[in-house]
């Protein structure tokens, strides 16, 4: 072999240096592209996380105020709601008998209760406890909060949103206090029902537990960490964040100090063998072996690169110009269950499938374009369990030719499944999972559409003696009565029809093609029976009944709104004839609720402008002439009607629990007036057992002897045996603790009850009066006037005054005198009188009577 020249070892040097600058080029380059490729990926899995972690946090706090505005208008839209707070406060109800009180703090959470209307705050309860202080001390919120709410009245819902309360962040959710249904010709409500829930840990904390997020919190929104993910909670100028993970920069901080180090090594080896292929380089063996350093250089770098590929949390995958799959990276076998060799050389369609479009024209068609585009699909894991992915793809090609497609798959399963569950709870109550007010209104708007609307029967339900299970056993016992009821009326309904919730102990059926008024009788028959069977709650067997109201579509044809209206009207007559029955909507009994409510607007307002007066019957001792007590009566000087008797409105005051009002005012107007009297005589007031059964008479009739300084023992409170019928134990605790006070108790009606013996026997009574009935009897029934000779000598032998009423004829008294009844009152002796009448009446019968002392 001929001697290498200097001339040769020059131009072969010069050469080997050109190669080592190309191949160090490229491997720059390599490793540029590949760093380069990395840290987009790192990019995109860090902005996936946190684009991930957001809608879950945005889903979670919408999921948190849909929760909080379905709950508000439980309490907003609500009868008894608006005839205790939509035109004046009743504290007593609201706070006192916890219909809107302390339970909302210590069972609920709700840091704050307010009423308010354009005058202020009416009603405040701040931690659990009645509060003077107004809305506005806490936040400067209230004419907002009041005009997003009064916005959506209309359509029954409720508004919320952040604010700052008492300097602290938190969620408030308003609604108009107003019945479920609204008579036009009245005019719209106005008060504001308002909850607010603080942004606290023990709210946050699991609330993000169950969207997947850690470390739920809320920061000043000038010190949010930039780390952390961010929600901005408006009006509150405060941020929500949580804990993001960061896959991506996890994935760099890995990978990239590997690269480093391999890069420098590389760089090191790369100098040193330059020098040694300088030195040496006597012939081609040398550039080979050059050469072969430079492929495996490579071949590390694309081995690097597919690691990296492989730690993404998709899986990705390739194919060939058919559409078989050439490569499947180490994450599809994780994801799916499947072993990557059982699909390779197989169709990718065989794997993925779309419902909306053809996963093979999809992918030609961006080949076509030469775009990149993603696409929902369906495949199935090993356990043959359905899965939801989005892929994305794009061609590859060689010299414009498509060779082929590569894409990732990124599973999102959880996610649809997230979004479906939304989708479900914003037409479908939380607690019993029946349809809500929303799809109820979807279901009728469907029905009422097309050329011919489908007939159709809307009952509305409204359960009977369900509060006081809540109030005895809880508000858990109350939501498994309301669980097992939502059963129950499923199993009696067809697919075709609908159950609904409205709220609290509200339900409403649409029956389709409900047939005819015998079919629908026996439905209503089937509806009560069932509802009437026990229901085992916390441990405990309890009864509700149920009353109904129907409206048909095919005879009353309207909107939802008004179908809805003409059931609650038909549910009214229907509890008003005694409950547990059902009634069927008429234009008459329209007309005659419209009427009552007015009566019934009108008596409230008239309560509050003094129109109540008080007349006064006496009650004389049998001899005529003595007068022994006075009797109280009610009468309403309707600004319309003239005066008014208490049958035209006493019954309408128990419906509409106006009757508490009226009876304190009535106790307390007879004993201010019977203080002033010039004889120191009892007064004796009638109680309706309504009235007995809905508030704390004991504390009523106490502060009624405080206020107007009357000794109790002038006051007698006349019970009939009804008291007694509704809670025997109840009335028995009340009238004891009467007693107690010092007032008297008297029997009224005696002897038209079929147990009045032995409640005289068990209940403290001081006195009995004779009816009516029996005494307008005397001298015509020899058989009534035994009973009346028969219930004085009772009364002789238990030490308690019999009083006989309704005397009319001089026979009668003669006859009770004979007898020797104690008390008599009648038109015979004297009608009713006003208080200054009366006065006279006593001036002229008892000359010699002086003023009380008392």
């Amino acid at each position: 072999m001929d001697p290498i020249s200097d001339n040769d070892l020059s131009t072969r040097s010069h050469v080997v240096r050109q190669l080592i600058v190309v191949f160090t080029g490229l491997l720059m380059v390599v490793l540029i592209v590949g760093l380069g490729a990395l840290y987009r990926i790192a990019g995109s899995l860090d902005q996936r996380e946190m684009a991930q972690s957001r809608f879950h946090a945005e889903s979670a706090m919408a999921q948190l105020q849909k929760n909080e505005r379905s709950y508000v208008l439980t309490h907003a839209i609500w009868q008894s709601a608006f005839d205790h707070l939509g035109r004046g406060v009743d504290v007593q109800w609201a706070f006192d008998e916890d219909n809107v009180g302390p339970t909302l703090f210590t069972a609920d959470g709700y840091v704050g209760v307010f009423v308010l209307d354009d005058d202020g705050s009416r009603y405040a309860m701040v931690d659990g406890q009645l509060s003077d202080a107004s809305f506005a001390h806490y936040s400067p919120q209230a004419d907002l909060i009041l005009s997003q709410a009064r916005q959506v009245a209309a359509k029954q819902q409720a508004t919320s949103g952040y604010f700052q309360f008492g300097g602290q962040p938190a969620l408030y959710t308003a609604a108009v206090i107003q019945p479920p249904s609204m008579p036009h010709h009245l005019p719209a409500p106005r008060a504001v029902l308002v909850f607010v829930r603080r942004l606290d840990t023990r709210l946050l904390e699991p609330l993000g537990r169950a969207a997947g997020l850690s470390g739920f919190a809320v920061a000043d929104r000038m010190a949010a960490d930039g780390a952390k993910g961010t929600l901005p909670l408006e009006g509150s100028g405060h941020t929500l964040t949580w804990h993001i993970e960061r896959p991506g920069s996890e994935l760099v901080s890995t990978v990239v100090p590997a690269l480093t180090l391999a890069g420098v090594l590389i760089g090191l080896l790369m100098t040193l063998f330059a020098r040694y292929a300088i030195r040496a380089s006597t012939g081609m063996d040398r550039s080979h072996e050059q050469l072969a350093a430079s492929k495996a250089a490579l071949e590390t770098s694309e081995e690097r690169f597919r690691a990296v590929a492989e730690a993404s949390s998709d899986w990705i995958w390739e194919t060939d110009a058919d559409l078989h799959l050439s490569y499947l990276s180490a994450r599809f076998a994780e994801l799916t269950g499947h072993k990557a060799d059982a699909w390779l050389h197989r169709p990718i369609t065989e794997l993925l499938d779309c419902d909306t479009a053809q996963l093979e024209n999809w992918l030609h068609g961006l080949a076509a374009s030469h775009a990149t585009g993603s696409l929902r699909c369906q495949y199935h894991d090993h356990l043959g369990q359905q899965r939801i992915c989005r892929i994305a793809a794009r061609a590859s090609f060689d010299r414009g030719v498509c060779k082929g497609f590569r894409g990732t798959s990124s599973d999102i399963t959880d996610e649809v499944a997230a979004h479906a569950q939304i989708q479900h709870l914003s037409l479908h109550d939380a607690l019993t999972g029946l349809p809500n007010r929303n799809k109820l209104f979807r279901f009728l708007e469907q029905a009422g559409q097309g050329a011919v609307p489908q007939a159709i029967a809307l009952i509305l339900l409204d359960l009977d003696n369900f509060k006081p299970i809540n109030d005895s056993l809880g508000h858990p016992a109350g939501d498994a009565v309301l669980i097992e009821v939502a059963r129950r009326l499923g199993e009696i309904t067809r697919d075709t029809d609908l159950v609904a919730r409205l709220g609290g102990d509200e339900f409403i059926i649409v029956l389709s093609r409900p047939g005819q008024r015998v079919d629908m009788d026996r439905f209503c028959a089937r509806v009560v029976e069932s509802l009437q069977q026990p229901i085992l709650a916390e441990g405990h067997s309890v009864q509700v009944g149920v009353s109904l109201g129907v409206a048909l579509s095919a005879e009353y044809p309207g909107t939802p709104s008004d179908l809805i209206r003409y059931a609650d009207i038909a549910l009214y007559s229907a509890k008003s004839a005694g409950k547990h029955t059902w009634r069927y909507f008429s234009a008459q009994m329209n007309e005659a609720l419209l009427e009552k409510r007015v009566l019934e607007r009108e008596l409230r307002e008239g309560i509050g402008r003094d129109e109540l007066v008080l007349h006064f019957q006496p009650r004389y001792k049998v001899d005529g002439t003595t007068v022994a007590s006075v009797e109280a009566l009610v009468r309403w000087q309707h600004p319309r009607q003239g005066l008014l008797r208490p049958d035209r409105f006493i019954a309408l005051a128990e419906e509409s629990d106006l009757i508490v009002q009226l009876g304190n005012w009535v106790i307390h107007d007879a004993c201010a007036k019977a203080k002033a009297w010039p004889v120191a005589i009892m007064v004796s007031v009638n109680m309706s057992p309504a009235q007995f059964s809905r508030s704390d008479v004991v504390r009523d009739v106490a502060e009624a002897l405080r206020q107007t300084g009357l000794p109790a023992h002038r006051l007698e409170l006349e019970i009939t045996e009804n008291v007694m019928l509704n809670d025997v134990e109840g009335a028995l605790q009340t009238m004891n603790a009467l007693k107690e006070l010092g007032v008297r108790l008297n029997m009224d009606d005696f002897g038209t009850g079929y147990s009045s013996l032995g409640y005289l026997r068990t209940y403290p009574f001081d006195s009995i009066k004779i009816d009516k009935r029996f005494v307008q009897s005397l001298g015509k029934s020899a058989s009534d006037r035994s009973v009346v000779q028969a219930i004085i000598n009772l009364g002789n032998a238990m030490g308690m005054t019999v009083t006989a009423e309704g005397v009319e004829t001089a026979e009668q008294l003669a006859l009770l005198s004979d007898d020797q009844c104690h008390e008599v009152q009648g038109f015979l002796l004297s009608k009713p009188v006003d208080n200054d009448a009366l006065i006279r009446l006593m001036l002229t019968r008892q000359p010699s009577a002086e003023m009380p002392t008392d």
